[in-house]
């Protein structure tokens, strides 16, 4: 199974992207077919566990994107911060 799609190894996708397609993969295989099943209870437990995952990979994108920063010259010294 590859959930990446089309990607090659020389475009890796970001944090984001990844959680997309693994929730999305996710709800086609377990939920979709679970739909009508599962108690009120359940469903909001499976919401806040995807909104807890996409906070995750928008944390992870954004510390992706600081390494970058901290690669080479600094590019963009505007971005960069001392606390």
């Amino acid at each position: 199974m590859n959930i990446l799609g089309n990607n090659s190894l020389s475009e890796q996708p970001s944090s984001n992207e990844v959680m997309a397609m693994a929730l999305g993969e996710i709800h086609d295989i377990l939920l979709e077919p679970m739909q009508g099943k599962l108690t009120e209870e359940q469903d909001a437990v499976l919401a806040l566990i995807g909104m807890t995952f996409k906070i995750m990979a928008e944390k992870a994108t954004q510390l992706e994107k600081m390494e970058q920063g901290f690669q080479g010259n600094f590019v963009n010294e505007s971005d960069f911060n001392r606390n």
